[in-house]
């Protein structure tokens, strides 16, 4: 029996309100962007950015928006059920309103979530509750005071290889992603020629620097089309691209769509339901 069971999961933009009202399972909601009040029990929430609300079964709830003029809630949503008594009463104990360290950490796991729920590729929902437990452990272990480092689609942090000072290349292309970076520049710093560092990047991590530079582009590019209203071309340049069209060639070779068409499809409504499985601590 799976330790978290999801019965439903969204992102979507509200604009109505709900009253107040409870049910038999937890429910966690995000906060991506919107005004509003949301309310726990006897408690008001002003809504804000990079919110998370943790609701338990039972646990009385309701969400007002902010002025009609104002732009609709952006929000991911899931709800689920526990299997788990200690998880489910870490839970509980956990608080209804919080914020994690790194929120985009929570957004990319959502987005997987969403994603292997569209596909329905085989065993996709025990990848998707496998998904939901890491971010509920990140939760719990935050909120206990332990803090911990959470899988990430990362490199795996080496400090030095074959002489070369790996960690300080990674940080220089961590904090230089967005400029121009040649082979010649890593290859100094590196203090190897250019076929080594090739050759050591293909061994690490399967790819060559400069290709391994663009993943990291990408994925900062589709942080952004999804989360801020920035222009395409403000994108190309934040995330180190030095034209647009070059940008939208790329974008699209990996995607399978324009940036825009990836906007327009991340921000529709998504909604998955899932039949209950089994029973669960209620």
């Amino acid at each position: 029996m799976n330790e978290c069971s999801i019965l439903w999961c969204g992102k979507y933009r509200q604009n109505w309100e709900n009253e107040p009202h409870c049910h038999n399972y937890f429910q966690m909601v995000g906060i991506l962007s919107g005004s509003g009040r949301f309310y726990v029990e006897d408690h008001s929430y002003p809504i804000e950015e990079e919110q998370i609300y943790l609701l338990a079964p039972q646990q009385m709830h309701a969400i007002h928006r902010g002025e009609k003029s104002d732009a609709p809630l952006h929000i991911l949503d899931v709800k689920f059920t526990i299997a788990d008594p200690i998880l489910f009463e870490d839970l509980e104990r956990a608080g209804s309103m919080f914020r994690l360290q790194q929120f985009d950490w929570f957004l990319r796991f959502f987005d997987r979530i969403l994603t292997e729920s569209k596909r329905k590729a085989p065993y996709y929902y025990s990848i998707i509750n496998g998904y939901l437990l890491e971010i509920l452990v990140r939760i719990v272990r935050e909120r206990s005071g332990i803090g911990a480092e959470m899988p990430e689609a990362e490199p795996p942090h080496i400090e030095m290889f074959k002489g070369v000072d790996v960690a300080a290349l990674m940080q220089y292309i961590d904090f230089n992603y967005s400029r121009i970076i040649c082979l010649e520049d890593l290859s100094t710093l590196a203090g190897v020629n250019k076929t080594t560092l090739i050759s050591i990047f293909k061994e690490l991590y399967g790819t060559t620097p400069i290709r391994y530079i663009n993943r990291i582009r990408l994925v900062k590019a589709r942080e952004l089309l999804v989360n801020t209203d920035a222009s395409i071309g403000e994108i190309a340049e934040l995330v180190g691209f030095q034209s647009i069209h070059y940008f939208s060639r790329f974008f699209k070779a990996k995607e399978n769509c324009t940036p825009m068409e990836y906007r327009m499809r991340s921000a529709q409504s998504q909604y998955f339901t899932f039949p209950r499985q089994g029973g669960g601590s209620m």
